[in-house]
């Protein structure tokens, strides 16, 4: 009894101390994403997600790689081994492991850990996707019956895949809420596909279609939003209808839609990023940018959001009505030689510069009313300069596009993509087409001119300018 005294204090005392220590151990924050991947070279895996992307490095000798995620907010991410994405749903806790094949498709990826069922229903998903609606053209292509009947067919397939996964309740919630989604997003898009597919502009869905079917979304839940692209997009995708319907007065379509966001979107953080992404992308299209400037920093409240959009604007300011232009200098010239913008100012005439690319369908789909216009306007007070903004190994390309195209004005290769220039940069250029109008001076008259084949609008333009 003596020595069993001191055994069973030193006992407690043990238990005692791994209390202690459970108590103090901080909750796991992190996850770890691991894998083995197949026939694949490279030396970095892309993960993506909503507003994240990170590369991983790959080992290529042990086929295998490994990483430690902090801090992830839990959502649907897509791996990209090489040409083969993965989609897969992560918690911010809970590990991952996958074996896949970067090159056999038909193989389904292996997952183990706590996600590993939700991450096997995403594979069965995503084949049951394409057995069901097939090619999309094909879809729209339907008459309004066989639409419907196809759609209903895809809708309660995919809720009674998820229901037979056993799916923890948190997630089935949400997966049916985004099948209902993309139900949603293809009826809506309905009518203006098969118009397009059919070319016929007239065609109206019938009195019985469930017209009113975005009447059951609620655009306002940031859950969802992180979760679901396809309830990303349907906002974004009504919001544009929108905004096209209510274009304001002077045409300036982008203001009008971030106006629309901010009297629809309550939510904070769906607001923020839709109105975010949306004056990144467009701040250099608006037509007013000063009022554009002011409406974005009125309707959002994301303090960084909104530096990173001051920083655009106030190089945007050097480019409005009236500042002197942006110049480029020595582009190769197709008829010989290097041609800056210096060359071209101080002739009396005004400068109508596109600038385009051999990559773009938009871009060679103005060609041929480039050309009209430059004949129609052919020894008067203006000049028309086409710069390709292609990379350098593009150069004979575009050589032969000039060439069968007969394009005319003065046509120059920068070399580089809009991107990288210094003048394209200047100007904010994100897309393609764009076409800018300085004036004899040198000023900048509009930094978005209209397209040749908007109607008229140029030409309107032309004709106040005394052109």
């Amino acid at each position: 009894m003596k020595q069993l005294f001191p055994i069973l204090l030193a006992l407690l005392i043990f238990v005692g101390c791994k209390s202690e220590i459970k108590k103090d151990k901080k909750p796991k924050d992190y996850l770890v994403l691991s894998g083995e991947v197949n026939n694949f070279k490279k030396r970095t895996i892309e993960l993506t997600g909503f507003n994240f992307e990170k590369k991983i490095n790959f080992n290529k000798s042990k086929k295998s790689f490994l990483d430690t995620l902090t801090h992830i907010t839990p959502g649907h991410y897509t791996l990209r081994i090489g040409k083969r994405p993965v989609g897969v749903y992560l918690t911010s806790i809970d590990d991952l492991k996958l074996i896949v094949d970067a090159k056999k498709r038909r193989e389904d990826p292996i997952f183990s850990g706590e996600t590993a069922k939700i991450n096997e229903y995403l594979t069965a998903r995503y084949k049951k996707f394409g057995l069901i609606l097939g090619n999309a053209d094909k879809l729209f292509s339907l008459n309004e019956d066989a639409f419907l009947s196809k759609m209903d067919k895809y809708k309660s397939q995919l809720e009674n895949l998820a229901e037979s996964f056993n799916l923890p309740s948190y997630y089935l919630e949400l997966e049916k809420r985004n099948i209902f989604y993309e139900f949603a997003r293809n009826i809506n898009n309905y009518q203006a596909y098969h118009r397009i597919l059919y070319g016929d502009s007239e065609f109206e869905v019938s009195s019985n279609y469930p017209k009113d079917i975005l009447n059951e979304v609620d655009f306002n839940n940031s859950t969802d939003y992180i979760n679901s692209f396809s309830y990303r997009t349907l906002i974004k995708e009504h919001l544009n209808n929108l905004a096209n319907k209510k274009k304001r007065e002077d045409g300036d379509y982008n203001l009008t839609y971030i106006e629309i966001a901010n009297s629809i979107i309550n939510d904070t953080l769906i607001k923020n990023d839709l109105l975010f992404k949306a004056v990144k992308e467009n701040i250099a299209r608006s037509s007013n940018l000063e009022e554009y400037y002011k409406k974005y920093s009125a309707f959002s409240t994301n303090k960084s959001n909104k530096e990173i959009i001051t920083g655009l604007y106030d190089r945007l300011k050097y480019t409005i009505k009236g500042k002197p232009s942006p110049k480029f200098s020595n582009y190769e010239n197709y008829n010989g030689g290097n041609t800056s913008l210096d060359d071209l100012i101080g002739k009396e005439k005004y400068i109508l510069i596109d600038i385009w690319a051999t990559w773009c369908g938009f871009c060679k789909e103005e060609i041929p009313y480039l050309k009209e216009l430059e004949k129609k306007y052919h020894n008067k007070n203006i000049e028309f300069v086409s710069i390709s903004v292609d990379d350098a190994p593009a150069k004979e390309r575009w050589k032969q596009i000039v060439k069968e195209k007969r394009m005319t004005g003065v046509q120059l290769f920068a070399g580089k993509n809009h991107f990288e220039l210094d003048f394209t940069k200047d100007y904010l250029i994100r897309g393609l087409p764009r076409f800018i109008l300085i004036d004899p001076d040198g000023n900048i008259v509009t930094a978005n001119a209209p397209r040749p084949s908007n109607g008229n609008k140029l030409t309107t333009l032309f004709n106040e300018l005394d052109i």
